[in-house]
């Protein structure tokens, strides 16, 4: 391990880093905005699934316009450090808000603006490479950005509970939004002085590989998953690959019908959650952020387990374990709330996030996978594609409708709703062919093998 370690080091390029501080500036602020929405705001979970919706939304179109903007304008450079900087400008200003519709704006922009870098970072590592490093170097940067959220969710456990000692949670949440504005700075300028030029090309990446490098989001929303965007999705193909013959086969179909349902479904749960957790629990804001460190941290110590399982039982059925578990756990707690709603034993929420950790890991991984195979190997590309846009349309619809049922139904509803929803698209995924069993790419043993030292 520690060899594998130092390759990883030695190969890794110094401007990695500026893409890892960013990415733990974001992990922080994914757990502190809802936070600041109940603590501070002192809003409801119907604002908070507004909140995500809008942020969904504006990432959605985002990843359809930085890519070719980027494009136009033939620089790669400029895009990342303008996120950054933009990123950092909206830090600051979430410190100072004092209304929701002020934070819902600052929101947008954020997200809109974080999606520039998610739209050119792979293509900054890939063009003007041989192909064969592709997947090598799209793993690292994948790693540095890991890496970043993980130590983003650290900090804000870290530096909420110890600024209890001296200051209260309104004026700490306040504090923090502005360290991580600096910290934005930095990295854009770190992005500035060590981001390399290179001679933009539009690269078609219609490959397999790299959807085992990238498969490992750490984060339930699509737009938190920075290094996905593996071709330009153009909307305008969309007729021609839903219709018949020409386009996407009809398990394709199925597949993707399964995982937008299935997002949907997560966005059900997890959009709430914090609110879950701070207003009707009362945890303070430092536990939040621990039980977050706890199902990241299962994410990425379960991704080179829910490589080995899907190369022995293939990715369907990893699939179908991965969904099977979850519905186990929404249920549950549908149940558990309907009967004791002021909280549970800290043992069965540190196993809420133990389970939906390792059963993203091989979610994601097995799903990335499976949207490749079932698809012609013409629209290999557009595919993966259409698998972005569905979990971010699911996102979408789940943000605003969680957040209201949650607020006039119970937290009870959302979780039965996302245990419905999921029944249905394991309905969906068990009628699909299950792909031949192929060993990955070699890539995959690496990645494992690397994923396996993120947190440790």
């Amino acid at each position: 391990m520690r060899n594998v370690l130092r390759n990883w080091r030695q190969e890794a390029e110094p401007w990695y880093g500026a893409i890892g501080l960013a990415n733990m500036v974001m992990g922080t602020s994914s757990v502190l905005i809802p936070l600041m929405l109940a603590q501070v705001l002192r809003t409801s979970v119907g604002a908070l699934g507004l909140l995500s919706t809008l942020a969904s939304l504006v990432g959605v179109i985002g990843s359809l316009v930085w890519g070719r903007l980027s494009d136009a304008a033939h620089r790669r450079k400029p895009f990342v450090v303008l996120s950054f900087a933009v990123v950092s400008a909206s830090l600051a200003g979430f410190a100072f808000v004092r209304s929701f519709n002020m934070l819902l704006a600052l929101n947008m922009v954020l997200n809109f603006f974080w999606v520039a870098n998610a739209a050119v970072t792979v293509l900054l590592v890939i063009e003007n490479r041989e192909k064969s490093l592709w997947e090598k170097r799209i793993s690292h940067l994948n790693q540095s950005g890991s890496l970043g959220w993980v130590a983003g969710l650290a900090l804000g456990t870290v530096g909420l509970a110890a600024a209890r000692n001296f200051i209260d949670e309104m004026t700490a949440i306040r504090t923090l939004f502005l360290v991580l504005a600096v910290a934005a700075s930095v990295a854009s300028l770190l992005a500035v002085r060590l981001i390399p030029r290179t001679i933009p090309k539009f690269t078609k990446r219609q490959f397999r590989g790299v959807i085992v490098a990238v498969g490992n989001f750490l984060v339930e929303r699509a737009r938190f998953g920075p290094y996905h965007l593996y071709h330009r999705f153009n909307p305008r193909r969309l007729p021609v690959l839903l219709r018949g013959q020409e386009g996407l086969r009809r398990e394709t179909k199925l597949f993707l019908t399964a995982t937008w349902i299935a997002f949907t479904a997560f966005g059900f749960v997890f959009v709430p959650l914090p609110f879950l957790l701070s207003k009707e629990f009362g945890l303070p804001p430092s536990t939040v952020f621990l039980y977050y460190v706890i199902h990241q941290g299962a994410v990425a110590l379960a991704y080179p387990w829910a490589s080995r399982r899907i190369k022995r039982a293939g990715n369907k059925a990893v699939q179908l374990a991965s969904l099977s578990v979850r519905f186990v756990l929404f249920s549950s707690v549908a149940v558990i709330l309907s009967f004791s709603p002021s909280g549970f034993p800290t043992w069965f929420l540190v196993g809420l996030f133990l389970g939906t950790g390792i059963s993203w890991s091989c979610f994601q991984l097995s799903g990335v996978t499976l949207a490749s195979r079932l698809a012609k190997p013409e629209y290999r590309g557009q595919a993966l594609g259409l698998y972005n846009a569905v979990a971010g349309v699911g996102s979408i619809l789940a943000g605003v409708c969680s957040g209201f049922l949650a607020q006039f139904a119970g937290y009870q509803a959302t979780f039965a709703t996302a245990a419905v929803l999921i029944a249905i698209a394991l309905v969906v995924l068990y009628r699909l062919p299950a792909p031949a069993i192929i060993a990955p790419e070699r890539l995959s043993d690496s990645s494992s093998s690397l994923a396996s030292g993120r947190v440790g």
